[in-house]
């Protein structure tokens, strides 16, 4: 079980509660997470150094990541070798994406966790003020 299972884990268990809840929130934040990415990398003259994958299921878009790098191998399967990896801290990817994505943690284990938009947008204003906070020291 990894720290995110655990304060996963344990939100759930108190139903919700929103100390468990910021736990969760701050754990994914120091994690650093495995993203599947593009085998072949962009070459079009862009600044992005991968391509993440996305699933996009009736005009939604879903980022998946995961918190180990067998997990990720677990979920792609006979498909893994046509797909690349990056790692990446949690806070990155927060900072990285649009509010308007599903980000979906550790797709096919139990503890699955799949943060709507509403909770990405609280991820980042949580990195906006840590930001400020290291801003201001």
């Amino acid at each position: 079980m990894t720290e995110l299972d655990q304060v996963i884990a344990n939100a759930f268990a108190s139903e919700g509660k929103q100390d468990d809840v910021n736990k969760v929130y701050l754990t994914l934040l120091k994690t650093s997470l495995f993203l599947p990415v593009e085998k072949e990398q962009p070459q079009t003259g862009n600044d992005e150094p991968f391509k993440p994958l996305f699933a996009k299921i009736e005009d939604k878009y879903f980022l998946l990541i995961f918190d180990t790098l067998e997990r990720l191998t677990n979920w792609a399967g006979d498909q893994v070798e046509q797909i690349n990896s990056v790692e990446i801290s949690g806070r990155d990817v927060i900072a990285g994406i649009s509010d308007e994505v599903y980000l979906c943690l550790n797709v096919g284990t139990e503890f699955y966790k799949e943060f709507s938009p509403d909770e990405v947008k609280r991820l980042k204003l949580i990195v906006s003020r840590i930001d400020q906070m290291k801003n201001n020291e």
